[in-house]
């Protein structure tokens, strides 16, 4: 039996997993039927032994000894670990490979499997299983939270999400939401991109003081830097941090804010665009704090580059 890659892409992304290639197809009949093919995808999961495999698929016991004795003996599962329980000796089972299959040709075909992106790797937790996983977050456009503000940057979220697609299938479940949703539905354990500042957007103002770069009021709303001990107000400046998320540190949350609309879609279009520069020496699992600056190289009045004024990576 070889084994070899079984490969799909999906998103802009190339998965993969073990397939046995089986040179006798007879050696796969045990495994087709129904019963038997549950069997494999239970221990798939994690291993097991005959008792608890019959209870949890709410199968007979004999019957379920049946089969994985007649899979056993085919080759297609290995017993993985023993363990006494109860006087009797249990045997957890598990599938000798993620997947099986016979080959009609030798006939291959040339894949182009690109490197990993920095921008892949600072969303990894967002898009690595190839289905958009958490939130973007964005402020009520109606007046909310301690400042009483209504957010005028919720429509940023369309073009960073068109964005992410190029990596990451969206799933059935909505994954834009209010603020105020987060709150009320009490989903701050997960991960989530949260757009607009702590004025703006209740989720920000909850993190802020998370922040090595974050933002202040003294008289005004400032950026202020722990890297540097500098304080900012321009309008055109925004922050784009990542951090854990306090309310479940095996989450993530990325921070896309400025202190106006302004900066908020600088921060927007220096991650679409200019994410090569941004995310230079970023290290996946690190708390990354970049201040950026919004240019006008053209002179129109719109942004079309972006400087770095301050980075941290800790």
């Amino acid at each position: 039996m070889a084994k070899k890659l079984l490969v799909e892409r999906k998103g802009g992304k190339y998965l993969s997993k073990g397939i046995k290639i089986i040179e006798d197809p007879t050696k796969l009949s045990p495994a087709l039927n129904k019963t038997t093919l549950k069997i494999l995808r239970e221990i798939a999961k994690k291993p097991s032994y005959p008792k608890e495999i019959a209870k949890n698929l709410k199968l007979d016991r004999q019957v379920v000894y049946y089969y994985i004795h007649k899979l056993e003996n085919s080759g297609l599962i290995k017993v993985v670990k023993e363990m006494r329980k109860k006087g009797a000796i249990c045997k957890f089972y598990l599938p000798i490979s993620d997947a099986f299959g016979f080959e009609l040709t030798s006939k291959q075909e040339a894949l182009s499997l690109k490197e990993t992106s920095k921008v892949e790797e600072f969303f990894e937790e967002f898009i690595a299983s190839g289905m958009f996983d958490g939130s973007i977050v964005v402020g009520s456009p109606l007046q909310h939270g301690p400042f009483l503000t209504a957010a005028r940057d919720g429509h940023y979220a369309i073009q960073l999400a068109m964005f992410l697609g190029s990596f990451c299938e969206l799933p059935k479940k909505y994954v834009v939401k209010l603020d105020t949703e987060v709150k009320a539905e009490h989903e701050e354990r997960r991960n989530m991109i949260l757009i607009g500042g702590p004025i703006t957007n209740m989720i920000s103002n909850e993190i802020n003081d998370k922040l090595k770069i974050r933002f202040i009021w003294i008289e005004t709303w400032k950026i202020f830097s722990e890297l540097s001990k500098k304080e900012y107000v321009d309008e055109d400046l925004g922050i784009i941090a990542k951090i854990k998320n306090p309310w479940d540190e095996t989450k993530r949350i990325i921070l896309l804010s400025g202190l106006k609309f302004e900066g908020t879609k600088s921060c927007i279009i220096a991650i679409i665009q200019f994410f090569d520069s941004i995310l230079k020496n970023y290290e996946s699992g690190k708390d990354f704090f970049c201040l950026i600056r919004g240019l006008d190289r053209d002179g129109d009045g719109k942004v079309d580059d972006i400087g770095v004024v301050e980075k941290l990576i800790v």
